[in-house]
């Protein structure tokens, strides 16, 4: 491969097989010869482990039998003296079995012992324990002998002085066959700490050395691989600081060589390329300036600490501010309104994922008096990444505000002015469902009874127009206090338990009994599940299956109440718009469709959010929150 500097013209040739092996090679000698060292550490440590446990072994399988059977022999030995001197005073044949039983304990023990002679002088003691205790044998015969006399004198004359000392001899060998062998275990034992610990020893010594040379080796590659890195390190700061005019120095004919060069050619074209596209960088960088100077709603976009990246004309206008004297300031230092900053903040802050943001309103005041402003902010996204900031869309909603105010004030207007004629009109229909104007026919009565079917229905009307207008206007009063969610949902199944028994219906509450109190009024959230409830009876099936349930939990200080059913579920265009005023259900009958538009005012009005997930054919779940205490 031919290589050229930077710098000079000079053009040399590093041999293929040179570089590929040279840097490679230097590594895998200095990591066999660790190797190599920590190779003969572990052989050396196996060698001593393995001695370590021959010498276990030894005392294990020279002495530990021996001891064994010292210990059993005269445990025997001392059950048949107390046989003997139980006989002498009980004469029982029991005595006499258990003097038997306990010799062949003896014997056998003894055999064993016999069968593991390993230390010099064991097989004289053995000797000694044989001859006296076939004397002890011997003398419990002659035992039995003189208690066939009846004599007790001459029993005790003769344990006392023929018997017991045979016990004692044979007992006194036993003890001293095992001190032969506990005093050659502890002998043994010295020997087996004297391997351990020149394995000890031995295996520091070797320790030391491996890693002595360790670090001699990590030491040789620091030289010749991490220090020609550390420059490589340093030009690529540069680089990505934006100066790609840096060469590295080649030298050497290794990897490491390579990759100066490999280096070297990519600055040069950096250079090439940066020198190229900044023109071309700053023309659309001025297409993207005047596209978003163009728009005719206002662009915020702030960074991920809140500091402001970009404002367009409309913007500046808006809020009296300068682009130039704010970009890189932070929000709150330019713009002083709380409820921007706190949109532009519930980006980072909502748990749930920013698509349930929903857009909020501000206010400004102006010398006319007051404008208002739609505010949508989302965060700014790149492939990969996490959010790198925000921007937000402020659009001018004021006149659409003067519009809604007016139409609010008109309804309630109208609304009030339904009142007066539909109190007659009811009053009317009553006498004459009395009675008192003279008796009617059935006809007459049929044709009352319409009227009174319809006075009540805009009665209703009227009085959900003006609920709705003081909701909107914010004149309805919220008696906010501590209220359990349980309470309320056993009310409204004991109030529609008769409508849902009707279709054969059944509602089921799914709320724990330990859920905490919520800061309600709690006239308007009973109205507002009732309502909820009450739709879900109109829609679900009439055939006894429909199923109703009233849910509820805790999360992030809020508690969620849920109603969910089993009807044929809302289509996606009436979904969007549900929750409007004159929107109708599933199926476009019903009321007015007022009711809904009603529990969202409430609930907004709680400091709370109202939403419907459904599909058609699987059911409907109208979702509430509010405030825990």
């Amino acid at each position: 491969m031919i290589y050229k500097t930077a710098d000079s013209p000079v053009v040399f040739k590093i041999s293929e097989k040179c570089m590929k092996r040279s840097l490679r090679y230097k590594i895998f000698t200095a990591f066999l010869l660790i190797l190599l060292i920590f190779t003969s550490s572990n052989i050396w440590s196996i060698i001593n482990f393995n001695r370590l446990s021959k010498s276990i072994d030894s005392i294990m399988e020279s002495n530990y039998k021996s001891i064994e059977a010292a210990q059993y022999m005269i445990v025997a030995i001392e059950r048949q003296d107390s046989a003997e001197l139980e006989h002498m005073f009980s004469k029982s044949d029991e005595t006499v079995a258990a003097f038997n039983k306990n010799g062949k304990v003896f014997l056998g023990w003894l055999s064993r012992a016999e069968d593991n002679i390993t230390e010099e002088g064991e097989a004289e003691i053995l000797q000694r324990i044989n001859e006296s205790y076939t004397k002890y044998i011997t003398s419990f015969t002659q035992l039995i002998i003189l208690d066939r006399n009846n004599n007790q004198s001459e029993l005790n004359d003769y344990y006392y002085t023929v018997i017991l000392p045979l016990f004692e001899e044979t007992k006194s060998a036993c003890r001293d066959l095992l001190a032969l062998n506990q005093n050659s275990m502890v002998d043994r034992k010295d020997s087996s700490l004297n391997v351990a610990r020149g394995a000890t020893i031995t295996t520091a010594v070797i320790s030391v050395i491996t890693i002595l040379m360790g670090l001699y080796m990590v030491s040789f590659l620091a030289r010749k691989i991490v220090r020609p890195l550390y420059d490589f390190i340093d030009r690529t700061k540069r680089i990505s600081e934006g100066n790609y005019n840096q060469q590295l120095e080649i030298s050497g004919d290794d990897e490491i060589a390579q990759l100066a060069y490999e280096f070297n050619m990519m600055a040069e074209k950096l250079v090439h390329y940066d020198q190229m596209n900044i023109n071309k960088l700053l023309e659309e960088k001025n297409k993207s300036d005047a596209i978003v100077n163009s728009i005719g709603d206002g662009i915020i976009v702030t960074d991920i600490d809140y500091k402001i990246a970009l404002l367009n004309r409309k913007a500046e206008s808006i809020f009296n501010v300068r682009e130039a004297e704010s970009v890189g300031r932070h929000l709150l230092e330019i713009i002083n309104n709380k409820e921007l900053f706190g949109m532009f903040r519930s980006i980072r802050e909502k748990s749930e994922g920013w698509a349930n943001i929903k857009p909020g309103e501000i206010e400004i005041k102006v010398e006319e008096g007051t404008e208002y402003y739609t505010v949508n902010v989302r965060p700014i996204k790149m492939k990969g990444t996490e959010d790198i900031g925000a921007v937000a869309l402020i659009q001018n909603v004021t006149e659409l505000k003067e519009v809604d105010a007016l139409k609010s004030d008109f309804i309630s207007t109208v609304s009030h002015e339904f009142r007066t004629p539909l109190t007659s009109i009811a009053m009317g229909v009553g006498l004459l469902q009395e009675g008192i104007p003279g008796t009617l026919t059935d006809k007459q009565k049929e044709l009352v009874s319409v009227i009174k079917e319809d006075s009540d229905r805009l009665n209703k009307l009227v009085e959900e127009l003006l609920d709705l207008s003081k909701l909107e206007s914010g004149k309805m009063q919220m008696d906010l206090q501590s209220h359990n969610i349980n309470e309320i949902a056993d009310y409204v199944l004991k109030t529609l338990k008769l409508q849902a028994e009707e279709i054969n219906a059944k509602i089921t509450k799914n709320i724990p009994k330990d859920i905490s109190k919520a800061r309600i009024d709690v006239n308007k959230i009973t109205w507002v599940v009732t309502n909820l409830v009450g739709n879900a009876l109109r829609y679900v099936p009439k055939d006894g299956t429909g199923k109703i349930d009233i849910s509820a939990k805790e999360a992030y200080n809020k508690i969620i109440i849920s109603v969910s059913d089993n009807g044929a579920g809302i289509k996606d265009s009436i979904k969007k718009k549900i929750f409007d005023k004159f929107v109708q259900g599933a199926d476009g009958s019903g009321s007015a469709g007022l009711g809904l538009a009603i529990c969202k005012e409430i609930v907004r009005a709680h400091g709370g959010d109202i939403w419907v997930e459904s599909s058609p054919g699987n059911g409907s779940t109208f979702i509430f929150t509010v405030n825990t205490l």
